[in-house]
């Protein structure tokens, strides 16, 4: 899906082509259409009496997030928006300028020989320093609970894409291992289903976690 909206985040290499992944909840749920609906399920009849189930509608990419499971509509409404915000991480796609857009046969050896996370970040410009920030030894620190934890998401599936959904090179051109991606990606496991369903495609294995 091409990009629709921008955000104004400082760490942007390119801030007019962001993805709505980076706004602000505020700013996200501003730019969403919001449907109070009534919801079945456990909690007994009283559930059944007030609408608590939330379902967010972004207009410019027809993408939705929906929480019913929780009594407190107040609950429903944080569930679904960060619903929301991984359903954009997984299918908007920032597209890479041609000079920067790294080839197939990414040379690996020079990848994993970068000096430094700036010159990382610039090999492609789609992941921020953000990304490379939340590497500790190789590993991604991140929570799937943390603001940033969708917006990393999305930068990976940016990074893969331009890197013809090669994931060693991906890996690399990240400063990680393709093991420490999948234990990223499981967090949410319908983000690790997304990974599955492209190599899926190409013929290759399911990974898990």
């Amino acid at each position: 899906m091409p990009l629709v909206s921008a955000s104004d985040s400082p760490d942007s290499f390119a801030s007019s082509s962001r993805s709505p992944v980076y706004l602000e909840p505020e700013a996200l749920e501003r730019a969403c259409q919001m449907e109070r609906l009534r919801r079945s399920g456990p909690g007994g009849q009283n559930r059944n009496k007030v609408e608590t189930a939330v379902r967010f509608r972004h207009p410019a990419t027809g993408l939705v997030g929906e929480a019913t499971e929780r009594r407190y509509q107040g609950e429903n409404r944080k569930i679904a928006l960060e619903r929301l915000r991984i359903e954009i991480a997984l299918t908007v796609r920032t597209p890479a300028p041609p000079s920067l857009r790294p080839s197939v046969d990414v040379n690996l050896g020079a990848l994993d020989n970068l000096p430094s996370k700036k010159n990382a970040a610039a090999a492609d410009a789609r992941a921020s320093l953000r990304w490379f920030e939340r590497l500790q030894g190789g590993k991604i620190r991140v929570a799937p609970s943390s603001f940033d934890y969708a917006i990393l998401v999305s930068e990976f599936f940016d990074v893969f894409e331009a890197n013809g959904e090669n994931l060693p090179a991906t890996a690399a051109a990240l400063e990680t291992t393709a093991s420490q991606i999948v234990r990223f990606l499981a967090a949410v496991p319908k983000c690790l289903e997304e990974l599955n369903r492209r190599r899926a495609r190409l013929g290759l294995s399911r990974l898990k976690p």
